[in-house]
């Protein structure tokens, strides 16, 4: 059986949902089944490249909106007509790709419904209302589509599933949880107190996307409220708020403090966890993230803003979890920050909650049984 993993993101993975596709994919063969990764390229050509192991063919793609998805959608369904490569089953993870006909069987991820994705940007300007409008008018129709041809269909959460029932027509299709996961293996645990580095400074980490309803802007009002200047902010991450971020960090007073990192991965992503004192997630709207769960893994102490994956887990949680205003978000780092034992029991409460719930082989073996496969384990 080959399988072929759709996303509208790119390769090698920049972004959870990359990231997500690929860990997927580089666990099939040990389960009897090819994996094909169908990838957002760049340009007019289809190309072809290996990531990690795993095959992965680029799709031509111009960022010419409003009909860029239209474009999408023309090449997808002519590689759909002319064979697909061979694939017998198309795993398509969303949000963000258009509607397409075919007569392979279709399973369908739901990472993040645009409907509550976006009705969360809480940023300004015309960019953030036009996203928000075409999550209404052009969105929500392809996802609708995708919804009614699915022979199963996935929510990376409990909070997505509720999502779905709540703002979509399911057409009586069932949605089953089967949520993000963490290679414990690659991400090595180092408990208790984190030193302060070579400048005299502790870290506190933000890890992810540079964008909307990611509540940065929050997280440096917050950070500026710490007032500690032997606290060091790092952000790592790439998007289209790094200016106005740093633009705020200098009126805030704290540039000198704000360190932006870019695009992460590796030892390097590796090293920022297990180099921070806290990892803060300041979102207004997750459907994960998977950051979250790899600062579990290393050992790094979270706080959180009440979203996403963070309020679904078990009491007690491993996780200080605070409401979407600065000061209760500074306030929940300093007690990370002043109570170094408390912040060590709690991060090794989360790394014993990856190992026993969200390690990507159990992921990837719940989804084999969507496939519709009949799974051969490769010695």
């Amino acid at each position: 059986m080959r399988v072929g993993l759709l996303t509208n993101n790119v390769m090698p993975p920049r972004e959870g949902i990359g990231r997500h596709v690929l860990e997927i994919a580089r666990r099939l063969p040990r389960r009897g089944i090819e994996p094909l990764i169908i990838a957002r390229g760049q340009g007019l050509r289809w190309q072809s490249l290996e990531v990690e192991g795993v095959p992965v063919r680029l799709f031509p793609y111009l960022a010419v909106r409003p009909l860029h998805q239209e474009a999408t959608r023309l090449v997808l369904q002519r590689w759909l007509d002319q064979g697909a490569d061979g694939c017998d089953v198309l795993h398509l993870h969303m949000p963000l790709l258009p509607p397409l006909r075919t007569t392979l069987r279709r399973v369908v991820t739901f990472h993040s419904p645009l409907l509550s994705d976006t009705a969360a940007i809480g940023e300004p300007g015309l960019k953030a209302a036009l996203i928000k409008a075409n999550a209404r008018l052009v969105s929500q129709a392809y996802e609708h589509a995708h919804i009614r041809d699915a022979a199963a269909l996935v929510a990376v959460s409990a909070n997505v599933q509720d999502e779905l029932a709540r703002h979509y027509r399911l057409f009586g299709r069932r949605v089953e949880v089967i949520g993000n996961g963490v290679d414990p293996g690659a991400f090595e645990f180092r408990g208790g107190p984190r030193p302060a580095g070579a400048d005299g400074r502790r870290s506190v980490l933000y890890l992810g996307r540079l964008g909307y309803r990611k509540g940065l802007h929050r997280l440096l009002d917050a950070f500026a409220c710490l007032g500690d200047g032997r606290l060091r902010l790092e952000l790592a991450g790439e998007g289209p708020l790094a200016e106005r971020l740093a633009a705020q960090a200098r009126d805030l007073g704290i540039a000198e403090r704000v360190r932006f990192l870019g695009f992460l991965e590796g030892p390097a992503l590796l090293a920022a966890l297990h180099r921070a004192a806290v990892f803060v997630n300041p979102a207004d709207y997750e459907s994960g993230p998977l950051t979250l769960l790899e600062a579990m893994a290393a050992g790094t102490p979270v706080v959180t803003t009440a979203t996403g994956l963070a309020t679904e887990l078990d009491q007690p949680r491993p996780c200080i979890m605070v409401e979407r205003n600065p000061l209760d978000l500074a306030s929940g780092i300093a007690g990370v920050l002043a109570d170094p034992a408390a912040a060590a029991a709690m991060a090794a409460r989360a790394r014993r909650l990856v190992e026993q719930r969200f390690a990507w082989d159990d992921v990837v073996g719940r989804l084999v049984q969507r496939y519709g496969h009949i799974e051969r384990l490769a010695a």
